[in-house]
């Protein structure tokens, strides 16, 4: 049994992943899909210390989405007594985290040991993403070797990618002719428009999106999917992996939309110090998509007349689980960000962004920006409601420029 352990923590939980939800008519079991083995194996030239000491090969398979095997050869003149793997994931961090696994092997002046990366018990990683990871190997001597640091990239080499890349955003997809992507890639860039002109936000750095021919194929490159996932965004990473088909691309496009925005805002307020309210997150993304969906109309609506809105307070925090709050959540989160911007302008909104990049609590951001708390928010924010019932639309930008108006099936 191998004994690891990981010497530094990220400095938040899980690796962030937003999905998007598709519209199925019925429930059923999902499998993980053909896991394709990928091995890369370094031969690389041995390495010394002084003493006699060397690594003689080094290796790492991928099994993607579920394992990497990291496996290692020593040998010396003495007893090897002590080998060590170090590996970091390369993603935006305010912290350089390194893990370090203690490999258990029985000594002698030769040893091959091996540890396994199970991501069904860590979490997984996104299709794309790289992995650092080097050696470190002691002797009874106290000679010590340490290998240079490997790449090693986690693709999912079940199909057979082709490129596309515009500005900072290159896509990846395998099924359709180029007219497919270059739509999508058209879309991308409306929705980039759209961000900059309603807001202010722009993309800062390069970002990769991974077009899957359908649901079923996306969630073959996932740990434990859940069976509605349609899409998602991989902040800390700067992916997005989406399956889009042509009979389901308006919604396709729609969902695109909606989580390149939380990449971009994701960018735009970075912070080793906190995070955004969630209202204002989904907002932001759901307005990117387009009008709003009539059901979102019609539960904000709904929850007006019967006085049931759920506070500005309360949606700054992760939404229910249960549908209809959810629902609910998402159409005021819309609602309250398309005041803002209405009300107050581009200018007030990039502001707010910039705010929160620098640390600020979400009262104190919003008391910067605009003279008011949460608290204040959400009176303002209602009584813009009673005076707009029925009349939530999007269409043209803060500063009037238009976009296409997409229709959407469903949505994060």
């Amino acid at each position: 049994m191998v004994n690891w352990t990981v010497l530094s923590r990220r400095i938040s939980g899980p690796w962030p992943a937003r999905k998007t939800k598709l519209n199925l008519k019925s429930k059923r079991a999902i499998l993980l899909g053909v896991i394709v083995s990928l091995s890369l194996l370094f031969n690389l030239a041995p390495v010394y210390a002084e003493g006699g000491l060397r690594i003689t090969n080094s290796s790492a398979q991928v099994q993607f989405p579920l394992t990497i095997s990291f496996s290692v050869t020593a040998e010396s003149g003495v007893d090897i007594t002590d080998i060590r793997l170090h590996y970091k994931v390369l993603r935006h961090s305010f912290a350089d985290v390194t893990a370090e696994i203690y490999l258990q092997f029985v000594s002698a002046p030769e040893v091959e040991a091996s540890w396994d990366w199970d991501m069904r018990r860590t979490g997984g990683l996104p299709p794309g993403a790289s992995i650092q990871y080097w050696w470190t190997v002691k002797d009874a001597s106290g000679d010590q070797v340490e290998t240079g640091p490997f790449t090693l990239p986690f693709d999912d080499e079940r199909f057979s990618w082709q490129r596309l890349t515009q500005g900072l955003v290159t896509m990846y997809w395998y099924s359709g002719e180029q007219a497919f992507a270059e739509e999508l890639m058209l879309t991308i860039e409306d929705a980039l428009d759209w961000l900059e002109a309603d807001t202010g936000a722009i993309l800062l750095e390069p970002i990769e999106i991974y077009l899957y021919a359908n649901s079923q194929d996306l969630r073959g490159s996932m740990i434990f999917p859940q069976e509605w996932t349609g899409g998602v965004a991989f902040t800390m990473y700067g992916r997005i992996a989406i399956g889009i088909s042509p009979d389901n691309l308006e919604w396709g496009k729609g969902a695109l939309a909606h989580e390149l925005t939380h990449l971009v805002v994701h960018q735009m307020t970075l912070n080793p110090y906190g995070g955004l309210p969630t209202w204002l997150e989904e907002g932001l993304a759901t307005r990117s998509e387009g009008s709003l969906a009539y059901y979102y109309v019609n539960a904000l609506n709904q929850a007006i007349y019967n006085g049931s809105l759920i506070s500005v307070q309360s949606i700054s925090s992760p939404f229910s689980a249960y549908a209809d709050l959810a629902v609910l959540s998402y159409a005021e989160s819309y609602s309250v960000v398309d005041y803002l911007v209405t009300t107050y302008g581009k200018d007030k909104m990039l502001e707010l962004l910039e705010t929160f990049r620098a640390g600020a609590s979400y009262d104190g951001a919003l008391m910067e920006v605009y003279g008011f708390d949460t608290n204040g928010l959400d009176q303002l924010w209602r009584e813009y409601l009673s005076e707009s019932v029925g009349t939530i639309t999007v269409g043209v930008a803060s500063d009037g420029l238009s976009r296409r108006t997409i229709g959407l099936s469903s949505r994060t």
